[in-house]
């Protein structure tokens, strides 16, 4: 397919698109003998295999191999090629890969700021023109935070350049803090998370988060949250609180599974075990 002769045509954008839902066709797809053509969802709501997409057509449905093949053979440069990015898409993949795309401009969190950059551009501007704190950290490696009062903090990953963002917000009922963590990038890898903390003997609590969404996907500030701190009376409010926070990553745990790991450390019960 990479080397294979292409064409370079305008192509109205109906012809590959559903004739009932007009959302773009992806396999599988279906034809009517009388020409007709469906999405897989579309067709599965037709009643007993006959068309009736028109008055007084009552054409049978098949699959439609060679249309397939039509649309997964046009492909569309990224609309971000001028940033780095060399991807080829089938035109029924084209939104969902500009969403996700990993060199799309990180756009600032903050509400009316149009800035967007790369993400070391996007981490100056956030410590830089909106004062945001930030903490470097790394993936699989537990890191304490403390927060005196509401606000957003930046978190740099080592590993991979990575940012995220994390949200502590006041909530009125129930009283407390709302804890929100989120990336800047969609990670095609699972990112996942831990956030616990501990006000007193009686007031502690750990959360999990198996997927770490971009802040896009929420706004700004995020309304879901994580994890949720109680406003107590035997709490260090004036100190504020310590969040103890741990991001994970697929691929960082996949880089770092060494089968020949020199970390090890002999012990002693390892010179009794081989002397006896």
């Amino acid at each position: 397919m990479d080397n294979a002769k292409r064409l370079k045509c305008s192509i109205e954008v109906e012809a590959f698109c559903c004739d009932v839902c007009t959302k773009p066709l992806r396999p599988p797809i279906f034809q009517c003998t009388e020409g007709h053509i469906f999405c897989s969802s579309c067709c599965n709501k037709l009643p007993e295999e006959k068309c009736g997409f028109s008055s007084g057509c009552t054409g049978t449905i098949a699959r439609s191999l060679g249309m397939e093949h039509t649309v997964q053979s046009i492909l569309f440069d990224c609309c971000h090629a001028e940033h780095g990015c060399a991807e080829k898409i089938a035109y029924y993949d084209n939104y969902k890969h500009k969403v996700f795309c990993t060199h799309a401009p990180c756009k600032c969190p903050e509400p009316g700021c149009c800035f967007a950059g790369r993400v070391a551009e996007l981490l100056d501007h956030l410590t830089t023109h909106h004062k945001w704190p930030s903490m470097p950290f790394q993936y699989w490696v537990p890191f304490d935070l403390r927060i005196v009062e509401p606000g957003s903090h930046v978190l740099h990953c080592r590993n991979d350049d990575q940012l995220y963002l994390l949200s502590v917000q006041p909530a009125a009922e129930p009283n407390g803090l709302a804890v929100s963590l989120v990336c800047v990038q969609y990670k095609s890898a699972s990112a996942g998370c831990s956030v616990s903390f501990s006000l007193s003997p009686r007031h502690c609590s750990s959360s999990t988060s198996d997927d770490l969404w971009p802040w896009w996907h929420f706004g700004w500030p995020p309304k879901e949250y994580i994890c949720f701190v109680p406003k107590v009376s035997d709490g260090p409010d004036d100190a504020g609180i310590v969040l103890t926070i741990n991001i994970t990553s697929v691929d960082a745990a996949d880089e770092n599974d060494d089968p020949d790991d020199s970390s090890y450390v002999e012990t002693d019960e390892d010179d009794d075990d081989s002397s006896s």
